[in-house]
Parts: C-alpha cells; structure tokens; sequence
C-alpha cells in the first residue's frame, strides 16, 4: 500500500526536482525533510485526514452541545428521544471508513521509513478519536477491525482496554516527537511543528488521567509530567481548526456561520440557560456575552403563541425559581427587564418550528466568526431596527465565517488541573487555575476578529477584573472542595463555548455543574445519557452488534453515582 499513490504524484515530483536545480538528487533522497514520492503520498493523505478529523470533531461536538445546555436540545423532549441510532452515523463512518484506516496508513508508512514526525502526528490523532468514541459509546471495535473481508464484523473491546490502548499511542508519540523526522506539509493545526503536536500529546495525557481519575488515573502520573513543562497553558499553543473566509468552491467558513448567515435565518436554537447564566447569575455580566451570541430581535414583548408559543404557557412547577423561562430575558430570566432578545430555547422545547429564523439569537463572533452583538441591552420601542438586526444577509456580516473549531484550548487545561489539584493531590493550587483558565477564556474572546467589534462595547479591564473576582470570591466562600469543583466545572463549561465533548465528559465525571435547567417536560423516567445510541450504520452490518436497550450504561470511568438531570 506504501505506493498506493505514487503514480498521482510522479508530475509533482518532478515539478519539485525541476524547481529545486541547486540540489543534488542524492540531497533529494537523503534529506528526510526534502519532497519524495513517498513523503508526497503522506502529505496527501494526511491532508485529507486533517479535513476530515475537523468535520469529526465539530459533528462530536454538535450532537454534545445540546445535553449540556450549550444550545437547546430541541429535538426531543427527552433524552432517550433526542437523538436515534441514525443521528450519529455520519460521526462514526468519518472515523472507521475514513480517519481511522487512513491514519493506520500513515503510522504504517511512516514507521517503516523512518518518519517519527508523521508518525508521532497521526498516532497523537488517532488517540484523540478513539478516546472520544469511547466516552461516547463506551465498548467499541478496535482490535479487531480494519481487516476487510477477513473480519467483516470486527468484535467489540472494552472500553477500558481502548482508553488504555489510546494512551499508549501518545506514549509512543512522545517517544517519536523526542526524535523528529521529516517535516508534515499542509498541517492545518500546527503548521507541521512536532514539537507543537508533542505539546498537545502530553496534554492529552493529563486529560486521561483526569478522565480516569476514578478508574486508575493517576494524579502522581499528572506531576510527572507538569514537571517536564511542557504542556498547552498557553493560547498561542491551543489546539484549534481555523476556517476561512471563500463562500464557494470551497466553502471554508465555520458551518455555524453558512448555517445562519446566508439567508433564511440560523436553524439552531441557543440555549436560553447558556445565555442567561452570562448575564443573570452573578451581579457582574460575563465579559464573553456579546461574543458568544448574535441577538436578531431586541424586542420580544410583542410576540404571539405563533412565533414563540411559550408566551402564554404557564412557569413549568418543576423549575428552580428565577430561571429563565421562555426567552432568557423574558420577565423571569430578566425580572428587571434591563435586557432584551436573548432568544433561545429551553432544555427539551420539541414544538416544532415556527416562523422566528429571523428573530432567535444567532452564533456570534465567536467561535462562529459571526457578528458581535453591537444591538442595545434594552429596546424600548417595538419598532426600533425592527427588521433590521437579522443576520441573513448573504454572508456579509461580522467576520465573514473566519471562526475556529476549539478542539482543546489552553485555558481547559487548567480548568482539568484545577480538578486534579482539589481531587487527585496534583500539587498545584487550584484557585490560581482557576483564575488563569477564566482569563486565558476571556482574553482569546475578547481577542478574537477585533477588527469587526465595536470598540465602545467592549468590556473595559475594570469589568473584566470584577467578574473574575466575583468568581473567586464564591470560590473562597464554598463550603467545602465539592462546592469548589462544581464552581469549576461551571466556568469551564462556559470557556468551551463552540465545543460540547468537555462539558459532556467533566458532566458524567464529576456530576457538575449541579442543578442546570431540567428538560422542560417533567419525567420520573428519562434520565441524563450515560453512553449514545450505537450508529445505526454499526449495528444494522455488524453482525456481532447490538443495540442497547437504553442510555444508562456507563463507560468505565464513569463511576459519580445516582442519576443525572
């Protein structure tokens, strides 16, 4: 296979010899960062894999966001009907017929010739893919699959022993980076840098220990390797994917943009307990709100049970007082009605849709590469920029779709340290963690596209300091490390804005953060999922598949007790 498309490549490698007349063919072949056929072959099919690892992580991140109240779970109004078998087949095919035997490919290759660069890379991403199937579907095929017609219907491993397995990849990826390689050209993360990629594997291995610190984990393991320093703490060093700005052949924008920016309005509904978490909890308004959410409708008194039919339905009896309900800014969100068209959806809100494209809140400038939100806090007058505030207008708005993909960021980690500090005895202080990964959060919003903010609204650095010292001040009131974590976990879950598989994780984890908005429709009986559906795709033409019965297995390291809402 090692020549599988040498033939594709012979015109190009020519047009680099012919370009390259001062070298001596034997420098062409000796030097490993020099173009050959085969580092050509690699080239192209990591392109690819990068690609398509990209659509991978956003479609992951799409089908989480909703559980955790990121965006509105609007599908079902339960869990167990939120989302069926089929919902999660494009996710698992881009993994099993596209990354996972393309990157098997390139270790393959790439270890036979010496490449540790390439290898290193695709090991480093092999490890994020099969941790994240496993936290999202627990046991899966691993060891047996990638047999073609020898094993057609590859038995499932369990899940520990994949975690497991995972993780030694990024062992092994650290031992390829410490001796570099060949140059990986067209990496659309790192720029080829393995020292980059290095970085990022180590990381992810104080994020399984984290994960698994119920289950093997080790907080002595953590230690080790925050001594060596070389870690993602850094924004410079956060793992992201950039999209562009070309609206066709390619489409480059963050899909969150072409969804909501071009005409008809966005289809996604943000959630109304995201938003009003940033602006309704504390006494200091989140310096991301404007950011994070696109308002298209500042006035929302004078809608009918047409465009938003929980206008005249009662205050559900199973809601905490002073949640929102309705909009985020309606009158028991925003009781002073100091706000105005923050319009989302609450947890498990199924109506259907009604004509409202063009007045719910949209994706903002950030990660989307939307608009920022310019509008006034409060509209007065009903007909004040009515119709005038929608984003549908052709793909002309805001940053033009020039978002990211935040797959793993710098202020995470020390949010996941800050766990490991008050749950593992890392030796680290976690009240500093906190307060570094909530500014780290801050500053790469608030650093993000500036050139299409509106200066006057940003927040000031006064208003930014009073919301971090707000924050500490809970942190130093909590009663105890429990009361700690969940205020953790709060904050953390608002920095990964844009990116849900964390929030989902560090939920199931560690059962934080603690009284989040129910399902809108009351039930004794459908509970927060512990695992998703298996694709139907795997089930339906693997004949050692079976569906489970409900959601309420659980992967290994999941082991917080009782049920969650």
């Amino acid at each position: 296979m090692k020549n599988i498309l040498k033939y594709s490549f012979l015109a190009l490698v020519a047009l680099a010899i012919v370009g390259c007349q001062s070298l001596e063919l034997d420098e062409l072949l000796d030097n490993p960062n020099s173009v050959s056929p085969e580092k050509a072959e690699l080239d192209l099919v990591f392109n690819a894999v990068m690609l398509d690892f990209k659509d991978f992580v956003d479609e992951v991140s799409d089908e989480t966001m909703p559980y955790v109240r990121m965006a509105a779970m609007a599908d079902g109004y339960f869990y167990n009907n939120q989302d069926g078998p089929t919902s999660f087949d494009f996710m698992w095919e881009t993994a099993y017929f596209d990354l996972l035997p393309d990157l098997n490919l390139i270790i393959d290759n790439a270890t036979e010739r010496d490449l540790t660069t390439y290898a290193g890379i695709a090991k480093t991403m092999k490890a994020y893919i099969l941790f994240t199937l496993v936290d999202l579907y627990g046991d899966i095929p691993y060891s047996e699959a990638f047999q073609g017609v020898v094993v057609p219907s590859p038995k499932a491993d369990t899940d520990a022993a994949v975690y497991g397995d995972a993780a030694d990849l990024l062992t092994s990826a650290l031992a390829d980076f410490s001796n570099p390689k060949g140059s990986l050209g067209g990496d659309l993360y790192y720029d080829g840098e393995g020292a980059s990629w290095a970085t990022l594997a180590n990381t992810l291995l104080i994020r399984y220990h984290v994960m698994t610190r119920q289950a093997g984990g080790s907080g002595a393991a953590i230690d080790a390797i925050l001594g060596g320093g070389d870690i993602i703490d850094e924004v410079g060093e956060d793992f992201q994917f950039q999209y562009g700005t070309n609206r066709a052949a390619p489409d480059s924008r963050h899909p969150y943009y072409t969804d909501g920016y071009e005409n008809g309005g966005p289809s996604w509904y943000m959630s109304n307990y995201m938003m009003w978490q940033m602006f309704g909890v504390k006494d200091n308004e989140d310096p991301r709100l404007r950011y994070y959410f696109r308002r298209q409708d500042g006035f929302e008194d004078n809608e009918n049970q047409f465009t938003l039919d929980c206008t005249t339905a009662p205050y559900p009896t199973h809601w905490e007082d002073g949640y929102p309900w309705c909009t985020a800014s309606g009158d028991f969100g925003d009781p002073d009605g100091i706000r105005g068209g923050y319009w989302g959806r609450s947890h498990g809100n199924a109506d259907g849709i009604p004509p409202d494209d063009l007045k719910r809140t949209a994706w903002g400038l950030y990660p989307a590469g939307g608009a920022f939100d310019d509008l006034p806090m409060i509209i007065v007058d009903e007909d004040t920029g009515d119709d005038t505030w929608q984003v549908s207008n052709g793909g002309t708005d805001g940053a033009r779709g020039a978002g990211i993909q935040p797959i793993f960021l710098s202020s995470w980690t020390h949010f996941l340290l800050a766990e490991a500090a008050l749950t593992m005895g890392v030796n680290a202080d976690a009240r500093a963690l906190l307060e570094t990964g909530l500014r780290q959060s801050i500053s790469k919003v608030m650093n993000f596209n500036t050139t299409v903010v509106d200066a006057t609204l940003v927040p000031t650095d006064e208003a930014v300091d009073a919301y971090v010292a707000e924050v500490l001040d809970l942190y130093d009131a909590a009663a105890d490390d429990e009361e700690r974590l969940d205020l953790i976990m709060n904050e953390y879950r608002l920095a990964c804005h844009g990116m849900g598989l964390e929030p989902f994780n560090s939920y199931r984890r560690t059962g934080y953060p603690s009284l989040m908005e129910p399902t809108r429709e009351s039930t004794s009986t459908s509970f927060f999922p512990r695992t998703f559906w298996y694709p139907a795709v795997y089930v339906n033409f693997n004949a050692t598949a079976s569906q489970r019965q409900d959601l309420s297995g659980r992967v290994f390291w999941d082991t917080k007790p009782g049920d969650l809402r």
